[in-house]
């Protein structure tokens, strides 16, 4: 079977006046996957700080004014946007997540079990290990590649 039958709606994009890099706005999407603070839709963010020896992710409620428990609720998104994070960023190794401080034991194991699902959906091997006693999440990432931030 040829490439044309296989594919027929495939086209060389031969446009000077627009680059690709430009129509897709790719430098502004890069350089959102490589800076350190990620806003969520919550108000609250992450920052995600790559180092030799680890990658140190931390999660604050920013501007955050809702209305259910904030810890509770910006931890849950930060757990898919942590997922998301690691596998766009291509981030390996040994991962500490710092999430807001919650009492209930009942809201830890729902964010574990949230951010256990989040990390199962990653094609990368991905261990979430477990939260230490200073409420510290560990979980470490089989590495396949260099990292984003190395490779930009």
């Amino acid at each position: 079977e040829s490439i044309k039958q296989a594919v027929p709606n495939l086209s060389l994009y031969t446009d000077e006046n627009l680059p690709l890099m430009k129509l897709y706005r790719l430098e502004s999407v890069l350089k959102s996957a490589s800076d350190r603070r990620v806003w969520m839709k919550s108000g609250g963010y992450l920052v995600i700080e790559p180092t030799e020896a680890l990658t140190v992710i931390d999660v604050n409620t920013g501007k955050y004014t809702g209305k259910m428990t904030p810890a509770l609720k910006i931890n849950l998104e930060a757990a898919h946007e942590v997922a998301r994070q690691l596998s766009l960023r291509n981030l390996s190794g040994i991962i500490i997540v710092d999430f807001i401080d919650m009492e209930s034991k009942e809201d830890q194991e729902t964010l574990m079990r949230v951010l256990g699902e989040e990390l199962s959906r990653d094609p990368v091997k991905t261990i979430l290990v477990d939260m230490t006693r200073l409420g510290l999440v560990e979980i470490t990432r089989k590495k396949v590649r260099r990292p984003l931030h190395e490779i930009l």
